[in-house]
């Protein structure tokens, strides 16, 4: 509306229409002519202060693309394209439709051991590239008007079906790897508000108040006292008090770990409460 592309009317019919289809706003407006792809990634960037990419003009990283099944691809709508180092530290670059999609950011940062630095980019650019570079199917050119104007009615149709707003149909994409190790469990949308959700949100609790914690302690612990570096070393090996990142690495990694199994249903309030939560104790009485 700031930038006079869409009427206060047309924002009210988009919402409308929204609260029907279940689909984002931007994609809603997008289906109905009111705004382009462009316009909406870069409103959606300058809102949100990420950059936005042009995949028509990126040469991927295998070792990127590689990291993320195609399926996780689909179903979040992102694309893995490069490695960058920041800080000496490396981040996975992704493309996204939806860069506040917190759990799916969380579910690759936990299955590649990689920050996820997310990048805006266009519905159609994203599963194009998933296309091409994972099932190895080079999209069709856009026709041109000459061309729409003498497509017959039923290949007209099948071309609508393709247009970006339309939701990616999930017979067209390939079967995952039979070697490929998949998390069983029913994905709660992220804006549903359930128990599992909210079982995500205290964990997330737990672990910003356990960083708090642990910063408070080390100005006092000695550097031989025992502790939770001592049982990591058990079980892994190597000496952790010389890699403050890795330990830093492991605790995100398991942290990321509960979350998400709290978000498929396979862990519940109360497995967690008794087996895995060490706060005082408040908390597990109200549970």
């Amino acid at each position: 509306m700031e930038r006079g592309a869409i009427t206060p009317e047309q924002l009210e019919a988009g919402l409308k229409a929204q609260r029907q289809t279940q689909q984002r706003l931007g994609v809603t407006l997008v289906s109905q002519g009111l705004i382009t792809e462009p316009m909406l990634v870069q409103a959606l960037s300058e809102a949100l202060g990420i950059p936005v990419v042009d995949l028509r003009t990126v040469n991927p990283d295998w070792a990127a693309v590689h990291l993320v099944r195609a399926r996780f691809c689909e179903q979040h709508e992102l694309f893995p394209y490069a490695l960058e180092s920041v800080g000496g530290r490396r981040r996975l670059v992704v493309a996204m439709t939806d860069p506040l999609n917190q759990p799916a950011i969380e579910e690759v940062e936990f299955t590649t051991g990689l920050q996820v630095s997310p990048r805006m980019a266009p519905l159609s650019a994203v599963r194009a590239a998933i296309l091409r570079y994972y099932h190895k199917v080079n999209p069709n050119p856009a026709p041109s008007a000459s061309a729409q104007a003498r497509t017959p009615p039923e290949s007209e149709a099948r071309a609508a079906q393709k247009r970006p707003a339309s939701p990616a149909p999930p017979s067209r994409a390939a079967p995952p790897p039979d070697d490929e190790e998949v998390i069983i469990g029913e994905e709660v949308p992220p804006l549903e508000k359930t128990d599992r959700t909210a079982l995500a949100d205290l964990i997330k609790e737990r672990e910003e108040r356990k960083r708090k914690k642990q910063k408070a302690e080390s100005k006092s612990r000695s550097a031989g006292s025992l502790g939770v570096l001592d049982d990591l070393e058990y079980l892994i090996g190597g000496n952790l008090r010389e890699e403050p990142d890795r330990v830093e690495e492991l605790e995100r990694k398991f942290w990321a770990l509960m979350r998400i199994m709290a978000r498929k249903g396979l862990l519940s309030k109360e497995e967690f409460m008794s087996e895995l939560d060490d706060s005082d104790g408040s908390d597990k009485k109200k549970g």
